[in-house]
């Protein structure tokens, strides 16, 4: 993975603000208080609708949320669907018009919200975050996406209009599909089963980089791997951050006693715990094999440092003895007996030669080089 921006500090920054998004404006605020806490990332809210049953599917796309009341038709199912969470109004309406508690609506307001699964008698609360990787920044991002499940109606809330629902519409255009025959309950379970199963798509994509990097540092660690570990580390934490409370909520979902949910939808919501455990222990792993993968680097440049030091320590070696014999011989005595002899300045070479390819022979012997 490439560096994202030129400047470090920018970068850092840019991270923080995926980790937690700025709350000041609801400091000193009463509980409960409808204030929109995020970035607007679509123009504008809109609200849309698709109501069905076993022989019929319609599509609207509503205006004002009053005008919902009139396409709710007996023995249909509805999905509402509201793209823009700044809407404010938008929100306080639906809260009317759905009779939820001003707590739940802050927390669909609020895109800082943990995943969290809850229960009332008339419908059931889910929050979580639906991961999309942005290519243009080469980065991880998130939406926050809130599901009301009420009788016969499925509301979703979201920040944007990209979404990972495509499969779900083109099974619901489809009469034969199971979902075309169940209730709210196996709809929001398709919607989160369609989210976990992108977040292992996300994850194996990630894993793929990892273990590329694995190889790429067993054959030959460069000071450019240091960086792509510490990026994908920052990666892996911002995935268990998102992807980690998800467990718990859908462990939640499996054991709830709604009325709401019916017997045959468990079995489904039960898979879909198993999909959330696989997912964790995938992000897992690869948190571990980076750990390990930073291990293997500083074990190369050590193993490399220590190669270099092993080499310089035996040139050092080899040339003790020919330094002692170029000390003794280059003094200013004047009688020194092989100073006369016509040949000792060969002699003296070759003696040198000898002894450095004597003990070069050596160290090869005992592999020291």
């Amino acid at each position: 993975m490439k560096p994202r921006f030129s400047s470090q500090n920018n970068y850092n920054k840019k991270k923080m603000a995926r980790f937690l998004k700025k709350h000041g404006a609801k400091y000193g605020t009463a509980p409960g208080s409808l204030i929109f806490v995020g970035d607007q990332r679509v123009e504008k809210t809109e609200v849309e609708a698709i109501i069905f049953n076993p022989d019929n599917l319609q599509e609207f796309k509503a205006q004002e949320v009053a005008q919902l009341a009139s396409i709710h038709i007996p023995n249909y199912v509805s999905w509402i669907n509201i793209v823009g969470l700044h809407g404010v109004e938008v929100v306080k309406q639906m809260g009317e018009y759905l009779n939820l508690h001003n707590l739940i609506q802050e927390d669909i307001l609020n895109t800082n919200q943990r995943p969290k699964f809850e229960e009332h008698d008339e419908h059931i609360y889910i929050v979580l975050k639906v991961l999309h990787y942005n290519k243009q920044k080469e980065m991880l991002e998130t939406e926050q996406l809130s599901l009301v499940i009420c009788k016969d109606t499925l509301i979703s809330f979201q920040e944007i209009e990209e979404d990972v629902f495509g499969p779900i519409r083109e099974r619901l255009v489809r009469p034969t599909t199971k979902i075309r025959h169940r209730n709210s309950d196996y709809l929001a379970f398709a919607l989160l089963d369609a989210i976990v199963d992108h977040y292992i798509f996300i994850i194996e994509q990630f894993g793929e980089k990892i273990e590329s990097l694995e190889n790429e540092l067993l054959e030959q660690p460069k000071n450019s791997h240091l960086q792509q570990i510490n990026e994908y580390k920052k990666e892996i934490n911002f995935l268990r951050k998102t992807v980690r409370p998800v467990r718990e909520l859908a462990s939640d979902f499996s054991k709830s006693e709604s009325e709401l949910i019916d017997d045959q939808t468990f079995p489904f919501i039960k898979d879909l715990q198993d999909h959330v455990i696989q997912a964790t222990e995938a992000i897992e792993v690869y948190r571990e094999m980076l750990n390990d993968q930073l291990d293997i680097y500083n074990s190369g440049l050590s193993n490399k440092l220590n190669e270099i030091i092993r080499v310089l320590t035996v040139f050092s070696v080899v040339f003790i003895p020919l330094t002692f014999l170029a000390g003794i011989y280059g003094t200013n005595f004047e009688h020194l007996p092989e100073l006369k002899f016509r040949y000792a300045y060969p002699v003296f070479w070759v003696a040198l030669i000898l002894i450095a390819f004597g003990m070069i022979t050596f160290f090869k012997k005992r592999k020291w080089l």
